[in-house]
């Protein structure tokens, strides 16, 4: 089995952890890797099951692919934004990405220079796409910095940093140094959602586990989360990309 050797100096103790469906171990810097390979075996079954546990826990998040009919996406519905599916528009013009929440529509405005080529061309699918994701990633920006300043202020957990990035199958991710991590297609989920994602990271400040200790701490931040977990699965064939 694969793992990650941390050797430190202060520590005295080995201790073996699970995180993210990926096996840690933390050893004093005397410790020699013959010797952890033998606590590994040894411990294989337990790290076993509990990597197959987080991997069943993790949103597994499929393709997203774009077809044009004329200047508008074929397949309805085209992508979900804040909870709902929207159409997706191209316009040319001054590059821009643009919400119309009550028509529930994205206008992707391309630059001019693109105007010519085929709707369905590589060139013009994966500009769409990249700008897509970089409004995605600018809104969950602003969306998870104001709400970990009021939950973490709430729960008394404060993360040294967080960062927004594209995974392909996990919403959020918290390591031992106090970082935060999430996915950009946040944007795809309604706001009460997110808010259980960054809640359930904050916990992870304080419980590196799904431990009982943890979805207790989670339910009392967030009594919904079972609703959001449900919400999650039910809609999992909708929040993709590529």
């Amino acid at each position: 089995m694969e793992y990650q050797l941390i050797l430190s100096s202060r520590r005295k103790t080995i201790a073996l952890q699970v995180s993210n469906a990926k096996v840690i171990v933390r050893a004093p810097h005397f410790v020699k890797k013959a010797y952890v390979d033998k606590l590994i075996q040894a411990k294989l079954h337990w790290l076993r099951q509990k990597v197959a546990e987080q991997e069943k826990k993790s949103l597994l998040i499929p393709d997203f692919t774009l077809k044009f009919s004329g200047e508008k996406l074929e397949n309805n519905p085209t992508i979900y934004i804040d909870g709902l599916p929207h159409n997706i528009f191209i316009e040319f013009g001054r590059e821009s990405v643009i919400h119309n929440k009550c028509a529930c529509s994205l206008n992707v405005v391309l630059s001019l220079r693109y105007k010519n080529l085929d709707l369905n061309s590589a060139v013009i699918l994966a500009k769409v796409k990249s700008q897509i994701q970089c409004w995605f990633k600018a809104c969950v920006e602003h969306y998870v910095q104001q709400k970990l300043l009021v939950f973490s202020q709430k729960m008394s957990l404060h993360p040294a940093s967080f960062k927004v990035r594209k995974y392909k199958a996990r919403w959020g991710s918290c390591n031992s140094r106090a970082e935060l991590s999430f996915n950009t297609l946040l944007k795809m989920l309604p706001d009460w959602v997110i808010d259980y994602v960054i809640i359930h990271e904050l916990c992870h400040l304080k419980h590196m586990n799904h431990s009982t200790n943890f979805w207790q701490l989670v339910a009392k931040y967030c009594p919904e989360y079972q609703t959001a977990k449900h919400w999650l699965l039910k809609n999992q064939a909708h929040l993709s990309w590529s």
